[in-house]
């Protein structure tokens, strides 16, 4: 009976919600994507962020990856502030560790992220839309500085490389395709060829993996 004296409107549709994503048919990518932006209380995990940021390394995945992210991060429903703010925590795992159309992503719905710096959403006295405020502000000020994006791309590959990402990564997306029939990625110099990419390969152009000569 203390469930139910809990359950709110809101919190019937959030249920409902998730219910629908687990049931619907769907991609592989697509419910990797849904698993990451659940209404439960817990993030995901690591593993499961770093596989999201290695489908954008093939263009047709990363389409359906920003596709259910920007979904979730510009949804009008301020109750399903959990969702928005997963959205706004995958985007920045995907400016640091995804491809590089991830930042021009990001910058070009910087529109949306300013516009959640006024995001507001109440659960008693309890300030649920602070966490979202708090995160759209940080990716606002780390879009806005080229050198920060590189610094913290470059961290983010140490890091990979530390735990064996760069290893685990090179046959399922090194080279020049991998099998998943995606477009190529000419951005910032940018040859895509996957975690493993970056420093020393690609086109011409500096690259956000790269340092300032």
């Amino acid at each position: 009976m203390d469930f139910l004296k809990d359950l709110s409107i809101d919190k019937v549709r959030n249920l409902a919600e998730d219910t629908l994503n687990q049931v619907k048919p769907k991609t592989d990518v697509e419910a990797r994507v849904y698993e990451v932006l659940s209404h439960k209380n817990w993030g995901a995990s690591s593993t499961l962020m770093n596989e999201v940021a290695r489908d954008t390394y093939d263009f047709d995945r990363f389409t359906v990856v920003s596709r259910l992210m920007w979904e979730a991060i510009e949804t009008q429903r301020p109750a399903a502030w959990k969702i928005v703010f997963k959205g706004l925590t995958l985007l920045e795992h995907l400016v640091k560790n995804g491809s590089e159309r991830c930042v021009d992503d990001a910058r070009n719905h910087g529109h949306a992220l300013r516009r959640l710096g006024q995001f507001n959403y109440y659960e008693g006295t309890i300030d649920r839309g602070l966490g979202v405020r708090e995160k759209s502000k940080q990716l606002l000020d780390m879009l806005s500085d080229d050198e920060r994006v590189r610094e913290e791309r470059q961290r983010a590959r140490k890091l990979r490389e530390k735990f064996g990402g760069k290893a685990s990564t090179a046959s399922s997306s090194g080279g020049g395709g991998d099998g998943r029939g995606g477009k190529q990625y000419a951005g910032y110099g940018n040859s895509d060829g996957g975690w493993d990419s970056g420093g020393g390969g690609g086109g011409g152009g500096m690259t956000w993996d790269e340092n300032p000569a």
